[in-house]
């Protein structure tokens, strides 16, 4: 698998991020989509405790993440990279072993955090290592070999946890211990990054987008992106105040966050719909189909979309990956008990995941100032609170409403969603146009 990463031209701490990638969302596949089943049968939660449980971590992790993206900023990647991998490893080998219900949302906030500080590193160091031409095909290529970890972590956490139901969590805490190692052995020999990987374009739209975040205010003290000496002076409060005061990030990491509540946490979503509106079995083997089958789906045609996507797109691209999830959710109000309903509503579903990430990373990597790059991914980040939401969102829906409402408003968020898309689409324009 490295030998094609190799013809694609990527470094090789690209590669072995790309692969570790895989190896993490493997053991997030092992036992993630599955928490809420776990919870309900081992623990005996209510659906609206599970979703309190798993919003509440999620959160935690998010948030901490808005600062992650500052630490890549001024930190050493390489220890923050092998940092949240021990820590990813250690919360699986204890969240079995905990009892108390803080406990387990403070586990899986830690496993969120980790898994997001070393996802928003992963992107950085591309945008450290690649030249413009070349992010979108690494970002594709690592969103897709992620989902072949997916494809592979489910069915695998399904065969585990007939043996033992805290056996995926050991396994999961197993390979992420042992993709520490390697990565602890690969990183120092990897190098430095080119020194200047910028061209000129992208310099000229860094700069315009640190002076359109900037714009009509009196922020004069906060350095420039195109001063390199003045790096190690930006604190955290300049760069919160930089992230805060560009509107185009704002209305995207807004969009976002209702695009991640609709698709970031739909196995769980899912599974948490099946076992009120039918039971856990039922939900067992949906969940064990769909997931594959949304892994083939972005493993056989993401790169296909991502290759043709481009800024001047963005909008249609956006409409049409919304589209895609209205369908797919149209599919699920009206499929019941019928398990080919559920694989061609999650096919159609996830053909709008695919065209919505890549968009999504395209506008950030576009606005991002050069040394604000992990700020701004860490601020992207943060639109992940819409899968935060959803455990929360779904346990209240299925508590006080019909099952099927909860799709429903799923919709409605997708709407919306696209809408905040197109203010920020609409504005970043504007801002374009008058900057020159």
């Amino acid at each position: 698998m490295e030998a094609v990463f190799a013809k694609k031209g990527f470094p090789p701490i690209i590669n072995a991020l790309v692969l570790t990638s895989v190896v993490l969302t493997i053991g997030r596949g092992l036992t993630l989509p599955f928490l809420a089943l776990y919870f309900s049968r081992q623990r005996g939660m209510t659906p609206g405790e599970i979703g309190l449980v798993l919003g509440s971590g999620l959160t935690l992790g998010i948030i901490f993440n808005l600062y992650g993206g500052y630490l890549v900023d001024r930190f050493n990647k390489h220890l923050l990279i092998l940092g949240s991998m021990i820590l990813f490893a250690l919360s699986f080998f204890l969240l079995p072993e905990c009892r108390a219900v803080m406990g387990l949302v403070l586990l899986i906030g830690l496993i969120n955090s980790a898994y997001g500080q070393f996802s928003i590193t992963l992107k950085a160091t591309i945008a450290e290592w690649l030249p413009v031409a070349s992010r979108i095909k690494a970002f594709s290529a690592n969103y897709t070999l992620v989902n072949v970890g997916w494809a592979v972590g489910p069915p695998l956490g399904v065969m585990v946890a007939k043996t033992n139901p805290t056996l995926p969590f050991y396994l999961a805490g197993v390979l992420s211990a042992g993709a520490t190692l390697i990565m602890a052995w690969i990183l120092p020999r990897c190098g430095q990054p080119p020194v200047t990987i910028e061209t000129d374009e992208t310099s000229a739209n860094s700069t315009s987008a640190h002076k359109a975040s900037v714009h009509d205010t009196s922020a004069r003290e906060i350095p420039t992106p195109q001063s390199p000496t003045k790096k190690q002076t930006v604190n955290f409060r300049q760069v919160f105040y930089v992230l805060g005061h560009d509107k185009r990030l704002m209305y995207f990491t807004l969009g976002g966050a209702l695009g991640s509540l609709v698709c970031s946490q739909f196995a769980s979503c899912i599974s948490q719909f099946l076992m009120v509106a039918f039971n856990s079995e039922f939900a067992y083997r949906v969940v064990g189909l769909t997931l594959p089958t949304n892994a083939a789906i972005v493993i056989t045609l993401q790169y296909l979309v991502s290759r043709n996507i481009r800024r001047e797109t963005l909008m249609p691209w956006l409409v049409a990956g919304s589209l895609f999830f209205i369908i797919g959710l149209v599919i699920f109000t009206f499929a019941h008990h019928s398990l080919p309903l559920w694989i061609i509503g999650v096919a159609i579903f996830s053909l709008g995941e695919i065209i919505i990430i890549p968009v999504e990373y395209l506008f950030i990597d576009f606005i991002a100032p050069p040394h604000l790059k992990g700020s701004y991914y860490g601020m992207q980040n943060l639109g992940s609170l819409g899968g935060a939401a959803n455990p929360l969102l779904t346990g209240f829906v299925l508590t006080y409403a019909p099952p099927v409402t909860l799709f429903w408003v799923l919709i409605l968020a997708t709407l919306i969603s696209l809408g905040l898309f197109y203010r920020g689409f609409r504005y970043s324009r504007r801002t374009s146009s008058a900057l020159g």
